[in-house]
């Protein structure tokens, strides 16, 4: 499609195209469309011709009068009937081309309406896509966060055991000192105790 594209802006511009991108261009049912409309265009701007406006003289078709008056808005409605007549002609498209128009505008529409499918169903898989992603990243930060409460329940686990191992340590230790100072005490005699 975008090589069409490129090929038909080259033939706008003017530039040649080969023959077998001009087929191409004929071949496409939107670019043949395109193609015969700007063909159209460009004959009938090669067609005008500019006229010059021929001299008249004012004062005779302006009168001052009220006679004149009458007669010069009948020729101004004749003017801008005639003027209405010609827009008309020129803007009414005839029937062939408002049938090409009117198919390429069905072919637009539904090539409109199948992209906004594509993007519905594209918004749909985001959509899905986003909420999965947010379910992992709840489930990850669930696991991290009882990976986080199991861990910490282990270093004080292993603390209050450190402690307990501590205490252990300095009962048995301070019950070998009270052995040795009883022990001491019961071998001196009672006299050098009270001195002490």
């Amino acid at each position: 499609m975008a090589n069409l594209d490129a090929l038909f802006e080259q033939w706008l511009e003017g530039k040649p195209l080969t023959d077998e991108a001009l087929k191409q261009l004929k071949t496409s049912a939107q670019y043949s469309a395109m193609l015969a409309q700007a063909q159209r265009w460009q004959v009938q701007s090669t067609d005008y011709k500019q006229q010059p406006v021929p001299d008249w003289d004012r004062t005779s078709t302006l009168g001052a009068n009220a006679k004149h008056r009458s007669q010069g808005n009948t020729a101004t409605w004749a003017v801008a009937a005639s003027i209405i007549v010609c827009t008309l002609v020129y803007l009414v498209p005839n029937k062939k081309a408002e049938t090409e128009l009117s198919a390429q505008l069905i072919k637009q529409t539904k090539l409109l309406e199948s992209q906004q499918k594509q993007i519905d169903q594209l918004q749909i898989i985001i959509t899905a896509q986003n909420e999965l992603q947010q379910q992992h990243m709840y489930q990850l930060t669930k696991e991290a966060i009882a990976t986080g409460r199991v861990e910490r329940q282990e270093d004080i686990n292993s603390l209050i055991n450190y402690i307990k191992t501590q205490r252990a340590q300095d009962h048995a230790y301070l019950r070998m000192q009270l052995n040795d100072i009883a022990e001491q005490v019961q071998v001196q005699p009672m006299a050098a105790i009270a001195k002490n």
